[in-house]
């Protein structure tokens, strides 16, 4: 059945480069070997945070993704790699790396998405030129703030055949970026030049079963073409040939004016009354984007074409098949075929444009409907360009090879039949129309074989293997955050109420910057254990620790932050701050998701399993943080009730820790509380330090003219605690009083 095929051993392998390294992958293969299917399959089955562009409208709607320009806000026109000078032409617009920085505009929630972003996808990455890739490495670079790495640490995926469609340039444009490229292909990217994807082909083929057409396209691929090629192929031209009605023949033309012109004629003369049928467009659908015509005309006995496989999965049609209308009235199309199955009732199809958006609860990249395009997929099917035929399969095909089609285009052509049967030539082969551009030809011979896949793949996922966990474990960008925050309590108290709380993000600073100390040095600790051997079991043991340990800080964290945003619900102005809370408790969420999932990566490979979002993922605490969410937005806490609950309960079992447990709050949450009733002078302070710790504090604080307990501490050193701190300075405010 068309578009369902098992996983070959090369699919195989291509899967495990994604999921088990950080190295970039060039999929490609032959017409027919499953791209598509693979490209589906890899989106459902990796556990990475995955985005699908294309270089085109249409291209992204049939990828099930977003156009390159729209994801990464690019600018129209050429991209010049560096910054230097170059001769002004008012017909081409050229940018640069400091123009596109100085004009880029992007939220922060597209912003913090594409910091998530693990897996970029570019499927037909034949039309993807190498300045424009580079573009996406710049603007990625600077977004993630990692402008050492090659697209700012993303893997990327590219999917395409070569031989397809090219990129498109102007030739003023390629007059000043030949100065820094050899070609335009995507492969010729500066940004893949230390680190080039990895070339895997797929090599069965799906769409073609004859064994002599599957070598003549070999041949024609890799520019071996023989005369014996030549012999068969032009035994198929056949200049006056005149198909019969019911044999569905489809003529594949190099412009559109042409195919629409055989289409328009070819319905004009059947003498059957017309049916209109209009698309139902909703939301946000560029006509560029639009993937059949959005007022179909048709006529019982009109050949069309479908441009969907079968949506229920009972592969009825598929996309390319052809067959002639039956019957039809103004809600209702029925299409018979002549290969003996059955005839359908065509349905409408609803194709979505989608855009990615953050799950601010979650950290997860979703899709987002934007609007959609209902209409009835098939469209007439007397003649197609090769350029709207890419993706299609043939039964039987007209092909007109002259002097109109760009060298390596017949085999565009060709590669749409599923058999030499099929196929009827207009005119006959000559060599240039067989020659495939050389640059092609010569990257392609740098496939590693499948031996040498195996060696690269193991090289590549100890590297991957190693890195991820030290990243799990990396804090500096929740440090980077939380420092962030701080910083942005910059206005004047009577100005933003936010400034009141300027102390809190200290102390919270403060408090993160200790736990920053122990990341690192535990960092340190797993450098020392890679370097032994058979390291697995005892990483895994003290990945477990860690992970137990960093679960109970980051709650903490997570929980202190929870009940500042409740204690804010009744104050007036402070919307905005709350959205940076939330923002804030996001990253602490990530850093917590991101050590969860090293310890499933161990515990995965500990196993000897390939890791995949099975293996790989946090739904339990996703939907843990969904209800903590909703307690969060639920009604508004009476003031003080929730201090007040932490008292009466402490007042009974004398301990915080107990308090917590059974408040399922953080102790620092409920030492907050606690050193609230302290400074009215219902708790005695001495319950929690010692009186010698009690002076030293104070004395601290006389001395240092301040009661930032940061600071105390920077004074005191680590003997004294925050909680030490927190109770003495609570304590001061009852004696101030």
């Amino acid at each position: 059945m068309e578009g369902v095929i098992e996983e070959t051993k090369i699919a195989a392998i291509a899967a495990r480069f994604i999921n088990s390294t950080g190295r970039h992958v060039f999929l490609t293969g032959k017409a027919g070997t499953g791209k598509t299917t693979f490209l589906k399959q890899i989106v459902h089955k990796t556990y990475k945070k995955t985005i699908i562009v294309a270089p085109t409208g249409i291209a992204a709607l049939n990828a099930g993704g977003v156009t390159i320009h729209s994801l990464f806000q690019l600018p129209l026109g050429a991209f010049l790699p560096v910054d230097n000078q170059f001769a002004f032409n008012e017909n081409i617009k050229i940018n640069t790396p400091s123009g596109l920085h100085r004009n880029h505009r992007m939220q922060s929630k597209k912003r913090r998405m594409l910091q998530e972003l693990e897996l970029l996808i570019i499927d037909e990455v034949s039309m993807l030129r190498a300045d424009l890739l580079d573009a996406i490495d710049a603007v990625l670079r600077r977004v993630r703030r990692k402008n050492t790495l090659p697209f700012g640490g993303v893997q990327v995926l590219f999917i395409g055949d070569l031989l397809q469609l090219p990129p498109v340039i102007q030739n003023e444009e390629w007059e000043i970026l030949k100065n820094y490229y050899d070609t335009l292909y995507f492969f010729d990217a500066l940004a893949l030049k230390k680190d080039p994807p990895v070339y895997i082909e797929l090599d069965k083929i799906f769409r073609q079963a004859d064994e002599t057409f599957i070598r003549i396209l070999n041949n024609l691929r890799n520019n071996e073409v023989t005369e014996d090629d030549y012999e068969i192929l032009n035994s198929h031209y056949r200049p006056d040939f005149k198909p019969a009605k019911n044999e569905h023949y489809i003529q594949l033309t190099t412009h559109n004016a042409k195919a629409d012109n055989l289409n328009r004629i070819s319905l004009k003369e059947i003498n059957q009354p017309s049916f209109f049928y209009k698309a139902s467009i909703t939301g946000e659908f560029s006509e560029y984007a639009y993937p059949v015509e959005e007022n179909l005309e048709l006529k019982e006995g009109a050949q069309v074409m479908f441009i969907k496989n079968d949506p229920s999965g009972q592969g009825k049609f598929y996309n390319g098949k052809i067959g002639t209308i039956a019957s039809l009235d103004s809600s209702e199309i029925y299409v018979k075929f002549n290969d003996g199955t059955d005839p359908v009732v065509v349905e409408k199809y609803s194709w979505e444009n989608i855009r990615y958006s953050m799950n601010q609860t979650t950290n997860e990249i979703e899709e987002e409907v934007k609007g959609t395009f209902s209409q009835f997929p098939i469209k007439l099917a007397w003649a197609i360009t090769i350029h709207k035929s890419q993706g299609l399969t043939f039964e039987k095909a007209i092909i007109d090879i002259g002097r109109a089609f760009a060298p390596g285009q017949v085999y565009v052509a060709l590669s749409r039949l599923r058999s030499l049967s099929g196929l009827v030539l207009s005119t006959p082969v000559n060599y240039n129309s067989l020659q495939i551009d050389d640059n092609i030809k010569k990257y392609s011979e740098e496939k590693p074989s499948e031996k040498q896949l195996n060696h690269i793949f193991k090289e590549s996922t100890d590297a991957f293997f190693q890195k991820y966990i030290l990243q799990c474990f990396d804090f500096s960008e929740l440090s980077f955050a939380v420092n962030q925050h701080a910083q942005s309590y910059d206005k004047e108290a009577n100005r933003s109420v936010k400034q009141d709380f300027h102390e809190w993000a200290l102390n919270l600073q403060a408090e993160l910057r200790e736990e920053v100390k122990v990341a690192n040095k535990f960092k340190r600790q797993l450098e020392n254990i890679f370097t032994e051997d058979n390291y697995l079991p005892l990483l895994t043991e003290r990945v477990s620790a860690a992970y137990n340990h960093f679960t109970g800080v980051l709650n903490s964290f997570s929980a202190k932050i929870k009940d500042h945003i409740n204690s804010l619900k009744n104050k007036a102005r402070v919307k905005s701050y709350l959205n940076e809370l939330k923002e804030l408790d996001a990253v602490f969420y990530k850093q917590h998701q991101s050590v969860h999932k090293a310890l499933s990566m161990c515990k995965t490979i500990s196993t000897n399993h390939q890791p995949d979002n099975e293996s790989i993922h946090t739904r339990e605490l996703d939907e843990n943080r969904k209800k903590s969410e909703v307690k969060i937005k639920s009604g508004k806490p009476k003031k003080g009730e929730s201090r007040e609950l932490s008292f009466n309960l402490y007042k009974s079992n004398n301990s915080i820790e107990e308090t917590a447990k059974e408040r399922g709050l953080a102790i620092t949450t409920i030492e907050g509380h606690l050193s609230y009733y302290v400074s009215e002078g219902k708790l005695d302070v001495l319950d929690f330090l010692s009186k010698e710790k009690l002076n030293n504090i104070l004395k601290a604080s006389e001395t240092l003219e301040t009661e930032m307990l940061n600071e105390i501490k920077q004074h005191l050193g680590d003997e004294y605690t925050y909680t030490d701190l927190r109770f003495a300075i609570a304590y001061k405010k009852t004696a101030s009083n």
